[in-house]
This record gives structure tokens, sequence and C-alpha cells, in this order.
């Protein structure tokens, strides 16, 4: 039974899971951090008969996913390097992503669903000798549309 709210505590922002879908196929993926699930509205520049602006669309963020720096063969490491060969002849495959913040019991909290995803960027953190610090990778993703799904 999801909680309402009296009974809602505050997910922690720690415990979430990624998970990416296309064409009948799933892949998870552990991320340090998930930045930009987000949306505004964007106003026409003028105003109607009642003089109010009025929404004339919605844009998403960037959403920007870090990382462990994963194997080449690695599921979501491989949609990304062949969405950056397309001018090569690969196909860009968007997906749709699910970022999920779990509560204490592994029970879903909170849920967002973004559509149609495509990597635009990826890019590593700097190398550095003189730090003894995981190599970290940074994915970032355009999307479609975003939505709260529970």
């Amino acid at each position: 039974m999801a909680p309402d709210s009296k009974t809602w505590k505050p997910p922690v922002a720690f415990h979430f899971q990624v998970e990416f879908q296309w064409e009948g196929n799933k892949a998870s993926a552990s991320f340090a951090e998930v930045d930009g699930l987000g949306q505004e509205l964007v106003f026409e520049n003028g105003k109607d008969q009642a003089g109010i602006r009025l929404p004339e669309d919605v844009r998403v963020n960037d959403l920007v996913l870090r990382r462990a720096l994963e194997a080449i063969n690695e599921k979501i490491t491989a949609w990304v390097k062949n969405t950056f060969r397309f001018k090569y002849g690969a196909k860009i495959k968007p997906c749709n992503m699910t970022v999920t913040l779990l509560d204490e019991k592994n029970k879903i909290a909170a849920s967002w669903i973004c559509t149609r995803v495509i990597p635009v960027k990826w890019s590593m953190a700097p190398l550095n000798a003189s730090e003894s610090k995981i190599a970290i990778e940074t994915i970032t993703l355009k999307y479609e549309e975003i939505r709260r799904s529970k």
C-alpha cells in the first residue's frame, strides 16, 4: 500500500537506482550522482486578451549521471559509445529511463520516467597521479519528457 500524506516520510537522496529500457531490453546501473530531474514552463512573449502570459511549452533539463568508469562492453557504456558513432552509420537508439528513490526497506518511495533519452555528452573527470581516486565518467542525457510515476 502506498503511503498517503499522513504516513509519508521524506526519502533519503542517496538510496536510488537507475534503469534503462530499450526495445524490450533493460539495463540497471549504479551511479554516484543523478542531477537534472526537472522541468519548467516556457512562456509566450505576449499576453492573451485578459493580460495573462500563458505557457507555450515545457522545457526539460539535461540529465547528468556520474559513476565509476565501467567496462567497454557494459550495456549502457556500449549504448553511449554507439550513439556517438552515428556519423559512421550507427543508429541513434533513444531509450526510456527510470530513476527510483528507495526507502529503508528497498521499496519505491518515488519514481520518475524520462522518455526518448539519448546521450549528448560523455566526459571523464581529470586523471591525476597525485590523488588516489576512482576514475569517474559523466554522461549527459537529453530527454523528451519527464513524469513522476510514484
